[in-house]
């Protein structure tokens, strides 16, 4: 059940508390000292942690004082102390350490260090001046202080306590100032202080609650678990990056014996597990959980309140206030410089006895120079001896040149061989060039041909169309000249009709013609408007499809065919190429490019032969993107790379004089290869450069910086590639992606170049065109020769299909033809109809009008036969004229069918033409493939010739080398170049050395050692010896080192207990004022002794204090509490906990104590105070709202409650 809050916290202060520092600072104008304080760490004890000064002097403290402490009521005065002179302090101290001495039993002797330390106590003999200027200190410091607020960091915010002792959940939440924990026993009052203690690395032992962490965990548990929650906050926080306002650190511990730290962010995130982290930050804000003075326990404060001895004050101040760790650090320095000092005597005894052995060795030295002149015909023999091995390799020397000069010649007479090889293959180049050329020539003139006779072929139809058209206009005229020939028959029958009908009367006659004339009008409707129908909307529709769809279909048919049949022959060409494997290497390059790399090979200005071209270096092992890669790298693969601009100059000029324009040239410098990690799209992509084989580093950077061919995608549908480059759900395409290159979905060869704009908003597509000219990337053979065949088949069956078409399309446009030929037919036979409708329509009402009594009708019929009459003449004569044109078109489409077949001749023979220039292209060719591998053959000579040069030169450099190092060597041992005789070599020279130097060696053997040795002896001596002087200098100064630094040491911790013992002295004084106690605080350095002398009654003026013993139970308990208050003071931690301060306190008593212990909690600065106790805290002290009092239940009521 979580404690309940009955106040709540005061505004936050800015102001930092102090970090645990002890400075020492004398005051210039009235001589007074300050102490700051600080927790003392040890350095010697395997600490890792962030480290301060132990103890500084003014000269380390900075202007400023970090820490103060807030201000204070000035301490009341009082009346006997004021009359008390200097000399009556001095026989009050002398008689209280007499009466110590009867006391305390005899200490044991004292060690060298201890009296090194202790220096007599001669910095403890001057107590009442210390104490006057620390209480003046005490009264000018509280009224320059404020009031105590609330620490940014190094406080603790929450303890939470899971299994643990008694208690399933303990939950505290603490106020940042002043803390009471009320609560019955067995509420988890001083659970809360074993929690901290044991959750920020405390030992179990320590607590005096349990020997190990097992017995800890609650009964009928097997883990418990501890956290502590610490304030991170303000410029000073713990890695506040890391951390955050917060530092959670988590403590779990097993009935096994296992154990474990978590330290956790804000966000509650682990950061680590290991203890070193708890104990850096513990002593970072300096929490001290393991000082008996910081966290008071039960046991702790009961005995330090009430039942500790003298010696126990003192053992409890001195760790309190963190002297005797210094005293423990210091002490281990003590040790070492003892075990350093123990090992001079033993260094000066080795300096002693190499000393020795250096003056023997400068007596054989002296020895040795005994016989001159032997010696100096010694050294000349050696001279000798050793210039006679340099002349004998000087002699090699000269044999290996020559032979590197008859190999170079060897060089030359191969390397001309290659120049005449190689004209007759320019000479075949040439010629091949030329049959080419005509070849082509011959193919385009090929086309032409097959043009003109299609040409012809078309104009021959044409002309039997026409023809054809002019025997329907023929039939059509002999129709209307026949029918006006038998109109006039019908005319003149009727005249005489006439005649005979006017002669009779009239009659139903009448009636019959008037129906007859209305049904002859109907006809001539009904025909017109199939007439205009067919007209204006069958027959236009017939010729558009013929002459708009049907015809351009064919053409475009006839053209598709045509095209494609060349793509056959030239895939068939490929594929014969790849089976009879002659393509050259550079045969896709210009064709002066094998001269370029020639002249490269032989020009001396490249200080590194330039890399190119690009594509010779490239294999490609996907055939089916060839094209489309070859057109999208260009000419970078032609291109070739060197080292610098002055370089590029030369390449430069050489490619101009071989009027080379298309090959690049960058520039680019040995370096580490291009790290693509990262920079490539996924694993499951082709890629440009995965599909390719780069056997130069350098060539494949140059193509990923110029065209970054990492990042460039191949995909072979143009759906998936437009899919992947612009997704359907929008939003950008995947990662390291620039471009996605596809096929095209209907031309072969062609591709797309895909990119998405604008972040995803934009799609790009880009034709990339076939690349026709022979590749430049080399493939695998196989692969290559399989993916031709494949497209040869693919390119046929597509012919084919385009020839069907072709065939569907021209029997389309015959039937179309038909049709438009059967619509004019049509068309003319109603014209036909509708004039011999009409005339019916006239003679029915003519007849009509002989019924009404017109005598005009005999007239009538009389003029239409004259006008029969002409339209007879009219297409007699127009008949006569159409035969007459049809003869000429019959002889003109015989005219064109001759020419036709003519052209179908010259065809004939051309193509027999091309298959003689196909035929000698192949002969000639055949020639190349013998004088190429002539050339081959002669190159290997001349590599091979190289070889030798290579090696004879490897031979002779290596010789050369060799004739230095023996010239350095023997100018090493001899720097003038020995004269050799004549008739000397190297073997009588070494027979005259050898026998000199056994006679040398018989005299040796008087001194028991050689020349050599006794140098080597001396210089090993004086080595022996200046190494042994070196490491005695080195080991006496770093132990005066190590005694300096131990004395600065030592002084600074005398200064530090005389000064932390006035202000302990002093604070004690004033904290018995506040209830107008007298008394004293005795310290006894000397004895370890600590006593309280302490004046109820402020009536007693000339009394010198009681004893504690004779105090009541409040009074001693408050004395005790001035006590601890007075050492809390003098230490430097954030955090001070006491647990039951006021057991033995009557009401009274215990009123005065709590009311002091807040007064003097808000005149510490950013310090937090958790004070535990088991009765109310009671007056106005519950309304402030820098207290917070946390009331906690019995465990087994909160389960009641809880159930």
């Amino acid at each position: 059940m979580p404690a309940r809050t009955l106040s709540s916290l005061g505004a936050e202060s800015s102001r930092k508390r102090p970090r645990q520092s002890v400075s020492f600072h004398e005051d210039d104008e009235d001589g007074d000292m300050g102490v700051d304080v600080q927790s003392a760490q040890s350095s010697l004890r395997g600490d890792t942690t962030r480290k301060r000064p132990r103890v500084s002097d003014a000269d380390s403290v900075k202007s400023g004082r970090r820490g103060q402490r807030p201000s204070t009521p000035s301490i009341p005065s009082d009346e006997g102390s004021d009359e008390s002179s200097s000399d009556e302090e001095e026989a009050t101290t002398t008689q209280r350490r007499a009466r110590n001495a009867r006391e305390s039993p005899d200490s044991p002797p004292k060690t060298q260090y201890e009296l090194l330390r202790d220096s007599n106590f001669d910095h403890l003999k001057h107590e009442a001046a210390d104490d006057q200027r620390a209480t003046q200190r005490l009264r000018f410091g509280r009224n320059l202080m404020g009031e105590n607020h609330v620490a940014d960091n190094g406080i603790i915010e929450s303890i939470t306590c899971v299994n643990f002792m008694c208690h399933e959940r303990l939950h505290c939440e603490l106020g940042p100032l002043l803390n009471f924990i009320v609560g019955e026993n067995g509420s988890g009052k001083s659970a809360i202080l074993t929690a901290i203690t044991l959750c920020l690395g405390g030992k179990a032992s320590s607590t005096n609650r349990g020997g190990s962490l097992k017995s800890f965990v609650k009964e009928g548990r097997e883990r418990a678990v501890l956290t502590v929650k610490i304030k991170n906050r303000g410029q000073d926080a713990y890695k506040h990056d890391l951390y955050g306002d917060s530092i959670i650190v988590e403590r779990h511990f097993s009935k096994s014996g296992t154990s474990g730290f978590k330290v956790k962010s804000a966000l509650d995130r682990t950061i680590s597990t290991k203890k070193q982290e708890v104990e850096e930050i513990v002593e970072y804000y300096a929490l001290q959980v393991d000082n008996p003075l910081n966290v008071l326990s039960q046991d702790n404060a009961r005995q330090f309140l009430n039942a500790s001895t003298k010696v126990q004050k003192y053992k409890f101040f001195i760790e309190g206030v963190q002297l005797q760790q210094l005293d423990n650090d210091y002490r281990l320095i003590s040790e070492s410089l003892e075990q350093m000092h123990a090992k001079v005597p033993l260094q000066e005894e080795r300096v002693k006895v190499a000393k020795q052995n250096l003056t023997k060795a400068r007596q054989l030295k002296e020895t040795i120079e005994g016989n001159r002149q032997i010696r100096i015909k010694y050294r000349t023999l050696r001279n000798q001896l050793i210039w006679a091995q340099v002349v004998e390799h000087e002699r090699e020397l000269a044999t290996r040149e020559n032979a590197v000069l008859a190999a170079r010649a060897e060089v030359e007479k191969a390397e001309a061989d290659v120049v005449e090889k190689s004209q007759q293959l320019a000479l075949l180049d040439d010629k091949i060039e030329q049959a080419k050329e005509t070849l082509n020539t011959l193919r385009e003139a090929s086309q032409d041909l097959i043009d003109r006779e299609k040409m012809l072929r078309d104009e021959h139809e044409t002309a039997k169309k026409e023809l054809t058209n002019l025997h329907q206009e023929e039939r059509d005229a002999y129709t209307s000249f026949k029918t006006a020939k038998d109109n006039i028959a019908d005319l003149s029958k009727s005249i005489a009709d006439e005649e005979k009908r006017l002669e009779d009367a009239n009659g139903e006659a009448h009636a019959a013609k008037t129906h007859e004339l209305q049904e002859v009008k109907d006809e001539v409707k009904r025909v017109e408007a199939e007439m205009s129908s067919l007209n204006k909307d069958r027959m236009p529709t017939v010729k558009k499809q013929r002459d708009e769809e049907a015809k351009q279909a064919l053409a475009r048919l006839a053209d598709e065919f045509a095209q494609k049949r060349t793509e056959v022959e030239a895939a068939a060409a490929k594929v014969r190429e790849i089976e009879k494997s002659t393509r050259g290497l550079y045969d896709g390059y210009e064709k002066q490019l094998p001269n370029l790399l020639k002249l490269i090979a032989e020009e001396k200005g490249f200080s590194e032969k330039p890399i190119g071209p690009f594509g010779a270096h490239i294999k490609l092992t996907k055939p089916e993107w060839s094209s489309i890669i070859e057109t999208t790298l260009g000419g970078n693969l032609s291109g070739f790379l060197v080292s610098s601009l002055a370089e590029k100059k030369l390449l430069g000029g050489l490619m101009a004089r071989l009027d080379i324009k298309g090959c690049p040239i960058f520039i680019g410098g040995r370096r580490n290869p291009l790290d693509l990690t990262g920079k490539e799209p996924a694993e499951d992509f082709d890629t440009i450069l995965r599909i390719l084989k780069i056997d130069n580093v350098l060539v494949r950077d140059q193509l990923i910086m110029n065209n970054a061919i990492e990042q460039v995608v191949l995909i072979r549908d143009r759906r998936d590639a437009q899919e992947v480059i612009f997704p359907a759900g929008g939003g950008p395409g995947p990662q390291n992606v620039k471009a996605v290159l596809s096929f095209h979905d209907t031309l072969r060869g062609v591709g797309l170049r895909l990119t998405n704009r604008c972040g995803g908003d934009q799609l790009s597509t880009e034709t990339v065109r076939a690349y026709t000219r022979p590749a430049r990337m080399q493939s695998d053979t196989d692969s290559q020769l399989a993916f031709q065949k494949d497209v040869l088949r693919q390119l046929e069956e597509e012919c084919r299909a385009i020839e069907n078409e072709k065939r569907r399309a021209h029997q389309e446009f015959q039937r179309l033809d038909s049709e438009v030929s059967r619509l004019n037919r049509e068309y003319t036979a109603l014209e036909s109809r509708v004039r011999k409708l009409r005339l019916h329509e006239e003679n029915v009402q003519a007849e009509l009008d002989q019924f009404d009594g017109a005598d005009g009708r005999l007239q009538g019929l009389r003029k239409q036969l004259a006008e029969a009459e002409t339209s007879k003449d009219f297409y007699g004569r127009q008949y006569g004229e159409l035969k007459n044109l049809k003869m000429e078109k019959n002889k003109k489409a015989e005219e064109t069918k001759a020419k036709a077949d003519e052209a179908k001749g010259e065809r004939a023979e051309h193509a027999a033409r091309v298959g003689k220039a196909e035929d000698k292209l192949k002969a000639l060719e055949n020639t190349r493939r013998l004088v190429l591998t002539e050339v081959n053959e002669a190159n290997s000579a001349v590599e091979i010739c190289k070889e030798a040069v290579e090696e004879a030169v490897g031979k002779q450099t290596r010789q050369a080398e060799h004739v230095a190092e023996c010239i350095r060597r023997a100018s090493e041992i001899c720097e003038t170049r020995a004269h050799i005789p004549d008739n000397e070599t190297y073997a009588t020279i070494s027979a005259q050395y050898e026998a000199l130097e056994k006679r040398m060696e018989e005299d040796q053997k008087k001194m028991g050692m050689s020349d050599m040795q006794v140098n080597e002896y001396l210089i090993e001596a004086t080595k022996a010896y200046e190494k042994a002087v070196l490491d005695l200098e080195s080991i006496q100064k770093v132990n005066a080192g190590l005694r300096f630094t131990l004395s600065q040491r030592l002084e600074k911790w005398r200064k530090f207990q005389r000064y932390i013992s006035a202000q302990s002295r002093a604070n004690f004084l004033y904290l018995l004022s506040e209830r107008g106690f007298r008394g004293k605080l005795l310290l006894d350095h000397e004895r370890k002794a600590l006593d309280l002398q302490v004046e109820p009654d402020k009536t007693e003026k000339r009394a010198a204090g009681r004893s504690t013993k004779t105090l009541s139970g409040g009074e001693k308990s408050f004395s005790s509490i001035c006590l601890l208050l007075a050492i809390w003071e003098a230490m430097g931690s954030p955090l001070r906990c006491l647990d039951e301060f006021d057991v033995f306190m009557d009401n009274v008593n215990r009123a005065i104590s709590t009311n002091m212990l807040i007064t003097a909690a808000r005149r510490s600065v950013n310090r937090q105070y958790i004070f535990i106790t088991p009765n109310a805290i009671e007056g106005r002290n519950t309304l402030d709202k820098d207290v917070k009092i946390i009331r906690l239940t019995d465990p087994r009521q909160r389960t009641l409650v809880d159930h």
